[in-house]
């Protein structure tokens, strides 16, 4: 059966106040990515080429790009350099509109996906209802025989969206970027991450950005139990080396069948 190999990578990014940081930020990925070899995709965090701030928020004019940007064409050629998927987060400028979006390059340098965020946090550290607009639209795309979708840090705090990706996208991987600093609502992230994993009986990738208020990224399985587990990073920066094994999903599916026991309608 299929297989996917995934590098993610829980890297320290500026919070950019010019361009230049910004720069700097890809540069400091390249100088990761360079390292890696024999991995299908590399996930990058939420914003992560700009960070996330309110100084930075207010520069936003400046760092939004679209996928004919510079932080594109950096990555389209990595991609190609290492005939691999990146998937990397940004400030997305369409149509006049901010949004906090993912994009899915492919070996050849072509853009396969662009996911832009449907729910904007705005409590904690966080200030998304004053910058970015949501977006509309829910996406899934396929390596190796492997589907997958992108939710965005607060997306994860609404179910439908996740059971959507899985029951009409079939997906069996769900990558989820986040800028998860520690304020109230960080202790819960894990708990939402896990059961969505394990009700949707899917993978789910989890990626934060390192430092001392951020880090803790964490990959799920589609099943807990004595001998599986899911995998946490500490703060520091990082890499996730994981596999997405279909073997592993069809079993966990045929062995507990949740899904044929779903109910069309709960009145």
């Amino acid at each position: 059966m299929s297989k996917l190999k995934f590098a993610a990578i829980q890297i320290n990014n500026l919070d950019a106040k010019s361009i230049e940081d910004r720069d700097a930020n890809l540069n400091h990925a390249k100088e990761i990515i360079n390292q890696l070899n024999d991995v299908d995709l590399i996930v990058l965090p939420e914003l992560f080429t700009c960070g996330y701030s309110r100084e930075t928020f207010d520069l936003l004019d400046d760092l939004t790009e679209d996928t004919n940007g510079k932080s594109f064409r950096f990555f389209a050629d990595l991609a190609i350099k290492k005939n691999c998927f990146i998937c990397f987060g940004y400030p997305e400028r369409k149509n006049g509109i901010k949004h906090i979006s993912q994009v899915v390059i492919n070996p050849n340098g072509k853009c396969i996906a662009n996911y832009s965020k449907q729910h904007m946090a705005q409590f904690g550290n966080s200030m998304e209802k004053e910058y970015f607009q949501a977006g509309e639209n829910t996406i899934s795309f396929e390596i190796n025989g492997v589907k997958i979708g992108i939710i965005i840090c607060y997306d994860m705090r609404f179910p439908e969206l996740t059971r959507s990706l899985t029951f009409r996208h079939n997906i069996d991987f769900l990558l989820h970027p986040v800028a998860f600093y520690k304020d109230n609502s960080f202790p819960s992230w894990h708990h939402f991450v896990i059961t969505r994993a394990l009700e949707n009986q899917i993978y789910m990738l989890s990626l934060n950005r390192a430092g001392e208020k951020y880090g803790n990224s964490i990959f799920c399985p589609p099943w807990i139990d004595y001998k599986s587990s899911p995998t946490v990073l500490q703060e520091k920066e990082d890499i996730i080396i994981g596999e997405i094994d279909m073997d592993i999903i069809n079993k966990v599916r045929e062995e507990y069948r949740f899904r044929d026991d779903l109910k069309s309608k709960y009145n």
